[in-house]
């Protein structure tokens, strides 16, 4: 082993001893009820405002609600960024809509990283030309992860409209080619439209010099909630559609033990499917590690809850301990949803009991992506 690749394994060792008991007293305090005293991932959408009108996204039905002027500012969010550190907030992920068309995006990102905490950014790609990986190269962001939804072109467009395929290729090309210490990573989500070959993807990402590869099904909550039905229900599996979805993630989960490009988690996977039959039920974490906070500052244990407090009335880390906050954590516990998303799905699979062991190499991989 390279001193270089020592040195990493031995930064992660000490990442893991360090943050190891802020995620057991989060195991401690979902199973006593109790409001955590940490935040280990905030999820910032900093904007609803995007380039793009995918056919299966409904955050931009909040612009149309009239809800682009509330954004919060470059110093609120500067404020909230300083109670994640107070919180020993582990991620930072931003998102939107798409969070390249503010402007401080990079001030944002700096100010982050001056607190020691990682950040993941989360884009359509189009908008990736070269100024903009400079400045995210010199804001100092962790992961990028560009939303690519088949490697077939045509599929692509069909779902997040025309000329968004080979922009968004190409700004990962120069993410990779730019700015080669920023790790970056494909987002999928899947619909009966571009489903089959999915597996497709990860050789094609390893061509590219991707390190991760996402894949998430389509819901009709979460960030798809606020679109009408009747506008993409042609994207949402059937019962006849699930046993070549079943396939489909054998397939995934075969090329994923081939290749060195890290992918989402096996138990995800297969039970991805459930989400159209029969939902799974399981312990879920959101409000106690994770929270989202919205452009206007409300904030919600997961993007599929309204939140009833906001960062404009009081300090995060007042709201994450704050009576009003642990209500919403009751309607998580109470919550029965359809819900497989790769966040807090897919973190509260991996603090089962019986997962904690077998997914710990998963875990250390993802460690190695995002830190």
């Amino acid at each position: 082993m390279s001193s270089r690749r020592r040195n990493k394994a031995v930064d992660r060792v000490a990442l893991f001893a360090k943050k190891g008991y802020q995620v057991a007293h989060i195991v401690v305090s979902r199973a006593l009820r109790l409001p955590p005293r940490y935040l280990p991932i905030v999820l910032l959408f900093i904007t609803f405002r995007c380039n793009l009108r995918c056919k299966m996204c409904g955050v931009c039905e909040h612009i149309l609600a009239g809800e682009r002027a509330q954004e919060l500012s470059t110093e609120e969010w500067k404020t909230v960024i300083d109670s994640t550190a107070l919180l020993g907030t582990m991620i930072v992920s931003i998102s939107g809509g798409e969070p390249l068309l503010r402007p401080d995006l990079y001030e944002i990102i700096r100010y982050i990283r001056d607190k020691d905490i990682a950040v993941h950014l989360c884009t359509n790609g189009v908008l990736l030309d070269a100024r903009r990986v400079a400045g995210l190269r010199e804001s100092g962001v962790n992961t990028v992860s560009v939303s690519i939804e088949n490697v077939d072109r045509e599929v692509h467009e069909a779902l997040r409209g025309g000329n968004t395929f080979d922009p968004a290729i190409e700004g990962i090309r120069r993410l990779r080619r730019d700015a080669p210490e920023i790790r970056v990573g494909i987002n999928c989500v899947f619909t009966t439209r571009n489903f089959r070959n999915m597996a497709a993807l990860i050789p094609f990402a390893e061509e590219l010099g991707v390190h991760q590869v996402k894949f998430a099904p389509i819901h009709t909550n979460l960030l798809h909630k606020r679109k009408h039905l009747e506008q993409y229900s042609d994207l949402i599996f059937r019962e006849e559609d699930l046993p070549e979805l079943d396939r489909e993630m054998k397939a995934v989960m075969r090329a994923a033990a081939q290749s060195k490009v890290q992918t989402t988690s096996s138990m995800f996977l297969a039970g991805a499917s459930s989400l159209y039959r029969q939902p799974r039920r399981f312990t879920c974490y959101a409000g106690y590690i994770t929270c989202a906070i919205n452009p206007d500052g409300n904030v919600a244990p997961c993007c599929d809850m309204d939140g009833s407090v906001s960062v404009r009335e009081r300090p995060l880390d007042i709201v994450w301990r704050s009576p009003e906050f642990h209500g919403l954590r009751k309607q998580v516990h109470r919550c029965n949803s359809a819900c497989w998303d790769t966040t807090n799905t897919e973190l509260s699979l991996r603090l089962r009991p019986d997962a904690l062991l077998r997914e710990l190499r998963q875990t250390w991989r993802d460690v190695g992506f995002y830190f």
